[in-house]
Formats: C-alpha cells, sequence, structure tokens
C-alpha cells in the first residue's frame, strides 16, 4: 500500500474552505470509522503473518475480512475492543453467521492480537443457537432433536427466528419437526 502523508488528506477540506476547527470536528466525529479501518489494515497484516493468504477485506454485516488457510476459507470479524468480543452480536448476526460455508473468527486487536474461533468465545445461549441453526441448515433432524435438547431453555429466547431460519434455509420438513419439537410438551420428546 502507498505510504500518504495526512496533510495531503486534508489538502482538499482546506481548497473547499473548510476551517481547522471544522477539520478537526469532522476528524473527531470520524475518529472510530478511522479507528476501525485502521485496526483492519493491521489485522490483514497479523493474518498474513499467520500464513493466511488471499487476505482481502470484505464489508459485510458477519466479518470484515476473509483469508484462506490450508485451503479453507475462514470468515474474520476484527475486534478492537477490551469488552467481551462476541457481547454485540444479535441473534440475527448469529443466524448469518449460520450461513457461512466456513468457519468464523474473531481476532480481537487489543491488548494484542489474538485469533478466536468465534463459537469458542460466544455466550452459551448464543453458541447453542449457532449450533442449532447450522443443523437445521443441514437437515440433519437427529442433530436438531439433540440441539433443541441442549438449549431448551435458552432457545425459546430465540424460538421466532429459528422458526422463520428454518423455513427459509431448512425446508418445509425441517421447519415443520422443528416446530414440533419447540412446542410438544417436553416429556413427550422422548418418543421421537
Amino acid at each position: 500500500m502507498k505510504k500518504v502523508d495526512p496533510a495531503e488528506l486534508l489538502s482538499p477540506l482546506r481548497e473547499l474552505g473548510m476551517t481547522d476547527e471544522e477539520i478537526a470536528y469532522a476528524l473527531k466525529r470520524a475518529s472510530g470509522i478511522i479507528f476501525g479501518f485502521g485496526m483492519e489494515l493491521r489485522a490483514r497484516v497479523v493474518l498474513e503473518s499467520m500464513n493466511f493468504q488471499e487476505v482481502k477485506s470484505v464489508d459485510l454485516p458477519t466479518h470484515d475480512i476473509e483469508a484462506v488457510k490450508d485451503g479453507v476459507t475462514y470468515f474474520v470479524e476484527v475486534k478492537a475492543t477490551r469488552k467481551s468480543p462476541t457481547r454485540e452480536y444479535s441473534a440475527y448476526k448469529i443466524a448469518e453467521m449460520a450461513m457461512l460455508d466456513g468457519p468464523h473468527m474473531t481476532l480481537v486487536m487489543l491488548p494484542e492480537p489474538k485469533l478466536y474461533l468465534t463459537e469458542e468465545v460466544l455466550s452459551e445461549p448464543k453458541r447453542s443457537l449457532l449450533h442449532l441453526l447450522r443443523q437445521i441448515r443441514r437437515g440433519d433432524l437427529n442433530a436438531i432433536k439433540e440441539a433443541v435438547g441442549i438449549a431448551e431453555g435458552s432457545i425459546k429466547t430465540y424460538e421466532q427466528l429459528v422458526l422463520e431460519f428454518a423455513r427459509r434455509n431448512g425446508g418445509e420438513e425441517v421447519a415443520t419437526y422443528l416446530t414440533y419439537l419447540l412446542h410438544e410438551d417436553r416429556r413427550n420428546l422422548e418418543a421421537l
């Protein structure tokens, strides 16, 4: 990447008649975005140092970078926070992650870069949700039954999303079976 003098970036703003105060205000307001893109570039360098290849930035809801290692495409979300890196992942983001054809990773940049398999750092309810959605996508009825049994308490919170995901991605048989599992008395589950 070509080195750019930051002063060169500001000269078009000055040419448009912006004052130093206006430029400072704009930079302050955009500092989070600037920081995010800076961390993304740093993350690409980190992944390349970990022997990932074909490292490229993408602008998708589920991840910032796609990279290949040992023939497998990884989907990497970059986080520059000291808080729980997956705390802000919504159920809808988890559903989008379940649609990826490869491992989803979380690269935490602070205090030092560390790469995690995302499902290992998700809270238990979100991990169970991700597992169930992946089973729905695969259409494996036995695995769906097992996943519902494991995540029984937390799935109720996400029931509407789970059923919609099943209708869209699992087919009619899976959606019907899942509806039965979620609404049937738990004592009758063993009969299935």
